[in-house]
């Protein structure tokens, strides 16, 4: 469409220039359908729901549930099923999130626009927009379909949540050859906004055939790949199950065909076996530790959408970043000025009037101007300074003044500030450029106002892409006198002037030092600087004014080196993730030379090492296996410039079809496909559209590169506190695993029911292992490289660790249970029934055991080499607390009349609370006698290394 001429493209869409009628407009309607973006039908919040259900570990707790009302027990039935439930509603809650992507796009569209029907200029909804209709496009607009420019009039859009682009794009009314989005400028699209001069245009695409339609169907099409962690879940579902379907088919092979039991009593043992095997817990534990997790990454102002996602961070190895809005701030920023022969630094980033100048002289001398807050009472300061420099310095003051004055006058852009929790917020109207050059003029220390009273403005001759450059004629109020200002492209300035500000004197513009005036320019623009000049002239009073006769023999002042800075805080976070092992890549819509003067001063990259630019075109044309091929071969790092959506996507499929975790940070409509595509999609709260966030994972309240960092290494300590607790729970069921499979083989009745099994899994265990969930990080976990994502919890070492563990458990609850009934007289062989005293009281001296020795295990659980006595009882109150709180729940479940007609249990005597407090600590002396070996171990390796 961007290639043809007028006339073919009007008889293409059988329109002119006048408008379709309001009859063909009906008819196209009907025949195109709406100009709105459809919504993919929502799932029921119930299906939802039941794909809680879903999960491997959920399923064998169904099952067991299934065997255990089969067998006729039917609490433990209720209890197994009361745990299914609770879980899937933490789970639901936590997950529910509809699928909005499309939604918040379609609140970026304006609802009405401008139309020639009927020859006549009319406001109609903007869904009833047809091809071929002729729209009337003003400054302010958002604009409504993807359409070409046939008028216009210093017409600019803004595109930067399109393209990623920071600068207003302008648009013309000429044919193009075969372009790129963001290259096309005599094509405008649908949901970004005019933001200078005015136009018409012709309708070539509504609904989902426009740009923006196209990055719906790439978001909604997207496949969202499972997490590393549930991948992990489900590996460890497998491994239970196994485990539980061989064990209960060897019991029942046993019980029915070898020992001639009955069917249900073999059904009901396998079914303790079975119930000791699962780990009832882990699915709601998970659950609620990332659950807590993700509050405090909430309280670090990283909002988690999704639970996995927690865990998902800490596993991250490549970051694909934005540049506008993520790594900079998207608010042009005057970096450097050139005036005089003085050599000036501007410091701050954004619109906020913070920052000082630090002005070189050509005698070598330097002058500071501070920096101050944006508060009234430090801009007098600032004002006081700059009087300092008028007197000690006059030539340097009045250039700083006429630059002012000229940045103020030839200016349509508004800043405005409000009182916001103790600060001024800032913000801008108009082009970003001239938004810069108001915020650098309170730098100064001039204030806006105070050139607005002194001069009138008369007449503007508006910029133009042929000129590039702007004019204003003033009148000033005190004298009468009429002046010329002018701002533009230095090189255009320059061509226009015959004389320059020097010394505080205007004297002739000779070519030497144009040529060096020209020579800084390039400097400037190198560093990725859009520079602007300036300069004036007095001029006559008159009635209209040209640029053709009147913008000649000007005065040069100066000029200035403007960019999107990057965010303070953004150079440390890139250190820190490199020390962390993580690879971040910048994949913007920008100019490479742009891209690439950021990346320089965020240390991404540095002046010395071969570093690549590769181009959206590249991309484009290159395959997923060559782009994996060129990330496998970087050293140096590489830099993806002027990129669309399709391309981010094609970057992020090629990381993770090599095995990397990627991480995807952005905040315009274009960032939404790859932000979905990717392990971890990272959103800004305050300048990232709806769509970004509803695509991402998780949102960056602060929008802050930085507090990426803090929450990969929330979810490094998150998946290391996982490891803990999920050895904790596996070592107990071991245990109990071992305790009830030794009595069933020894022909006795098992020392714990199903129902205590549970009581323990649900009511002691559950606590302390919340509590190592958020127990403290390990030193130097952010020294660290990102783990393996092909490396599995369940490796031969920790499974080793947590049966030699379990297998002592199970060995002193045993012993214990054995101690119990010798005690009261049991001789070898005798039948116990199990509603005799005698088992009811073993049975509860064993529960006692089991129940205290898994609150020390708990605490050997929190390292697999350091002692507990070196990590200290009081580093973890979480988990001391748990201890409590279940030794209180074991006491009632024991002691309480209530409670023991319930689980089966009887009271104790103080002297078996002693055995069973001594019994328990047995288990710490196992565990610290392997620790202290592994830690001999780690010594002699190190001291070979």
């Amino acid at each position: 469409m961007h290639k043809k001429p007028l006339d073919e493209l009007l008889q293409e869409f059988k329109t002119s220039k006048d408008g379709l009628t309001t009859k063909e407009a009906l008819f196209r309607l009907k025949k195109y359908g709406s100009n709105e973006l459809k919504v993919k039908k929502k799932t029921p919040w119930w299906v939802h729901f039941l794909k809680e259900f879903t999960d491997l570990m959920v399923l064998i707790l169904l099952f067991a549930a299934f065997i255990a009302g089969f067998a006729g027990e039917m609490r433990d039935a209720i209890v197994i099923l009361f745990i299914v439930f609770v879980n899937a509603i933490i789970g639901f809650v936590q997950k529910y999130k509809a699928e909005k992507a499309i939604e918040a796009l379609k609140k970026l569209v304006a609802p009405t626009a401008r139309v020639i029907r009927d020859g006549k200029e009319q406001q109609v909804n903007a869904k009833n927009l047809v091809p071929g209709d002729v729209i009337i496009l003003m400054e302010g607009d958002k604009i409504t379909a993807d359409a070409r420019v046939i008028e216009e009039n210093e017409l600019e859009t803004q595109e930067a949540a399109l393209t990623g682009e920071s600068m207003p794009v302008p648009k013309h009314a000429d044919t193009q050859e075969n372009l790129r989005t963001g290259e096309k400028s005599n094509i405008v699209y649908m949901g970004t906004d005019v933001v200078h001069g005015s136009g018409k245009a012709i309708v070539i695409h509504t609904g989902m055939d426009t740009k923006f339609g196209h990055i719906a169907t790439l978001t909604t099409t997207t496949k969202k790949d499972k997490s590393p962690l549930q991948q992990e879940l489900f590996r460890i579902g497998v491994f239970v199950g196994k485990i539980t379907l061989a064990i209960s088919a060897v019991l029942i092979a046993t019980g029915y065909f070898i020992q001639g039991q009955a069917f249900a009593d073999t059904f009901l043992f396998a079914t303790s076996v079975a119930v000791a095997a699962v780990p009832e817990g882990l699915p709601a534990t998970v659950t609620i530790a990332l659950a807590m997790g993700v509050q405090r990454l909430a309280r670090k102002q990283s909002i988690v959408r999704q639970l996995a996602s927690v865990e998902t961070l800490g596993s991250t190895t490549h970051i694909c970043t934005d540049k506008t809005g993520t790594l900079t701030k998207n608010e042009m920023t005057v970096k450097e000025m050139y005036m005089d022969n003085y050599n000036i630094k501007i410091s701050g980033a954004g619109y906020k009037p913070v920052g000082s100048l630090l002005i070189k002289g050509k005698d070598g001398r330097s002058h500071t101007i501070g920096d101050f807050d944006s508060n009234e009472e430090d801009f007098k300061k600032r004002t006081e300074k700059l009087k300092t420099l008028k007197k000690d310095v006059t030539p340097l003051y009045n250039g700083l003044e006429q630059i002012s004055a000229i940045s103020a006058l030839c200016n349509n852009a508004t800043l405005t500030s409000e009182r916001v929790q103790h600060e001024n917020k800032y913000t801008m109207l108009g082009d970003p450029t001239e938004g810069s050059l108001l915020t650098m003029i309170r730098k100064i220390g001039f204030s806006v106002d105070h050139f607005n009273t002194q001069y009138e403005k008369k007449y503007e001759l508006s910029f133009d892409s042929t000129r590039k450059r702007m004019s204003v004629i003033e009148e000033e109020k005190s004298t009468g006198d009429y002046y010329m200002f002018t701002k533009g492209a230095p090189d255009e300035i320059l061509e226009i002037c015959s004389h320059i500000l020097m010394n505080g004197r205007v004297i002739k513009l000779d070519n030497e030092t144009k040529e060096k005036l020209k020579t800084r320019n390039e400097e400037m623009a190198k560093r990725a600087l859009r520079v602007i000049g300036f300069s004036f002239k007095q001029i006559d009073k008159k009635q209209k004014y040209h640029a053709e006769t009147d913008e000649n023999d000007m005065v040069f002042v100066g000029m200035v080196g403007m960019i999107d800075p990057p965010r303070s805080d953004v150079k440390k976070a890139i250190s820190m993730a490199k020390r962390a092992g993580i690879k971040v890549y910048t994949v913007t819509g920008d100019h490479g030379l742009t891209a690439e003067a950021i990346a320089k001063q965020i240390g991404l990259v540095s002046d010395n090492d071969k570093h690549r630019i590769i181009t959206g075109r590249e991309v484009e044309t290159m395959s997923e296996k060559d782009i994996q091929k060129l990330f496998e071969h970087d050293k140096h790092g590489v830099i993806f410039a002027r990129t669309a959506p399709e391309d981010k996507l094609k970057i992020v499929s090629a990381l993770k079809k090599s095995g990397h975790i990627v991480a995807v940070t952005g905040d315009g409509v274009n960032d939404a496909p790859a932000l979905k595509r990717a392990d971890i999609g990272i959103a800004m709260g305050i300048t990232g559209t709806d769509v970004s966030k509803e695509a991402s994972n998780m949102v960056l309240a602060d929008d802050s590169f930085s507090t990426i960092i803090n929450a990969v290494k929330e979810g490094r300590t998150i998946y290391e506190n996982l490891k803990k607790f999920i050895f904790y729970i596996f070592s107990c069921n071991i245990g109990e695993l071992i305790t009830v499979f030794s009595a069933i083989i020894l022909g006795l009745p098992a020392p714990l029911t199903a129902i205590l099994i549970l009581s323990v899994d649900i009511g002691t265990d559950v606590l302390p292992a919340l509590a190592l969930g958020i127990d403290t990080p390990e030193k130097g976990i952010m020294s660290e490289s990102p783990r393996d994502p092909k490396a599995k919890i369940m490796n031969k070492s920790f499974v080793g660790r947590f049966l030699y563990v379990g297998f002592f458990i199970g060995l002193i609850v045993v012993g214990a249970y054995f101690w119990s009934l010798f005690s009261q007289g049991w001789q070898w062989g005798q039948m116990l029934d199990h509603d005799s005293a005698m088992y009811i009281k073993s049975s509860t001296f064993a529960f006692a055991v089991l129940v205290l020795i898994q609150m020390v295990n708990a605490y050997n659980s929190r390292s697999s080499y350091q002692s507990v006595f070196s990590l200290g009882f009081l580093s973890n109150l979480y988990l001391m607390g748990a201890v409590c709180v279940s030794l209180g729940v074991v006491y009632l479940l024991v002691e309480v009349p209530f409670f023991q007609e319930w689980v089966h249990t009887t009271s104790l005597e103080w002297y078996e609370w002693m055995v069973i407090i001594g019994a328990s600590f047995a288990i710490l002396l196992v565990e610290e006698l392997r620790k202290l070996v592994v830690r001999s171990s780690m010594k002699r390796k190190n001291a070979h290394a």
